[in-house]
């Protein structure tokens, strides 16, 4: 019986190597994005090499592959009529000169290029989803974790000392309301890493110089559509409340996440120096009015893809997770002996049994 029951269980593991949320539609995204991102770097690379490095073309073109994916999810879920809406209004805008040509294509790529960070979100959500509880349940059970685990362990912060075989979700949650503090975090997460990111970026005289920047054109901010694809992806964990339980607090893996991209981000001190760099150079009003219209055009970015994941993406990708959960996690594989809240003495004077002694083998002749 034992050996039977260590068979079901190492079934039962096994099972969640072969759990794959990804559709075909997911694997032709993947490879579309890796294929133009590609491209589009050695593009940039002959444009850097061959001529003047100009950053303003080579930070559209890094962004062109969300634009490729925002084209291909308009195409491929018949929403062609918000694409042709697009068109008809920036046809209008043109004819009646209401908007340059050059915001007018950045709004436009902007428009699809945020559906296409959306997708690519949602594709790395099914990717990483499974394989991280997989990796997460029995990494801290192991003599020697592998390096994929190492990585999982770094990423969601996950202490060594841990029993991760603990791990659960909120496998019944059903949100039938706007999820407005799952919104809100993600839109904070993004500003957070966002504006120090572009700060780095833009002010970093290694990189680029400011004189150059405030006289750059408008689609050179296409490049904040990496942002989303950096925070984003983590949601899915916070939304589903993914935990390891313990006798005391509950470990969250989004909270783990979140610590680790604020120990990741770039040093808020270098921005810092950057940014008194760039006063000592441009002046104090004119850094200003750039900062500003920056974290603006993120602003504006961030809460755009926030809020077409979670109002198009987001509740079908938590329904596929949960009917995937009931394949991996029918029932729960450790059970509690004894409830900790359980009054200790209903019946004085009854003798209690050392549960520890519960596991012990004993093999008789």
């Amino acid at each position: 019986m034992a050996f039977m029951g260590l068979r079901k269980i190492r079934h039962h593991y096994f099972i969640g190597k072969d759990l794959d949320l990804l559709t075909l539609s997911d694997r032709v995204n993947f490879i579309v994005f890796i294929v133009s991102m590609v491209l589009c770097m050695a593009i940039s690379l002959n444009i850097w090499f061959n001529d003047a490095p100009d950053m303003y073309y080579i930070f559209m073109l890094l962004s062109v592959p969300f634009f490729i994916l925002g084209l291909m999810f308009y195409l491929r879920t018949k929403a062609w009529i918000v694409l042709l809406l697009i068109i008809i209004l920036t046809g209008t805008a043109l004819l009646y000169d209401l908007v340059d040509v050059v915001t007018l294509f950045f709004i436009d790529f902007v428009l699809v290029g945020a559906v296409g960070v959306v997708s690519l979100v949602v594709t790395i959500q099914k990717f990483i989803f499974y394989r991280v509880i997989r990796m997460t349940e029995y990494m801290n059970v192991k003599d020697k974790m592998t390096f994929p685990e190492k990585v999982v362990a770094f990423a969601f912060n996950i202490p060594r000392d841990l029993d991760t075989r603990h791990i659960t979700m909120d496998y019944n949650h059903k949100s039938s309301r706007t999820p407005w503090k799952d919104i809100l975090e993600t839109i904070r997460m993004g500003l957070m890493i966002g504006i120090f990111l572009w700060i780095y970026l833009s002010m970093n005289p290694t990189i680029f110089e400011l004189e150059s920047f405030l006289n750059a054109p408008m689609f050179i901010f296409t490049i904040v559509l990496f942002i989303p694809v950096i925070v984003m992806p983590w949601s899915i964990f916070r939304t589903l409340n993914v935990r390891i339980e313990t006798r005391y607090r509950d470990f969250s893996l989004y909270s783990g996440i979140k610590e680790t991209l604020k120990r990741m981000v770039l040093p808020m001190f270098a921005a810092f120096l950057f940014l008194l760099t760039a006063v000592n150079k441009n002046g104090l009003m004119t850094v200003l009015g750039f900062v500003a219209f920056s974290v603006a055009v993120i602003i504006v970015i961030i809460v755009l893809t926030v809020l077409i994941y979670y109002a198009f993406f987001e509740r079908k990708l938590v329904d596929q997770i949960i009917s995937k959960w009931k394949v991996y996690r029918p029932v729960s594989l450790l059970v509690e002996i004894e409830d900790e809240d359980e009054k200790k003495d209903v019946y004085p004077g009854t003798p209690r049994r050392d549960t520890w002694s519960f596991a012990d083998l004993e093999l008789r002749d």
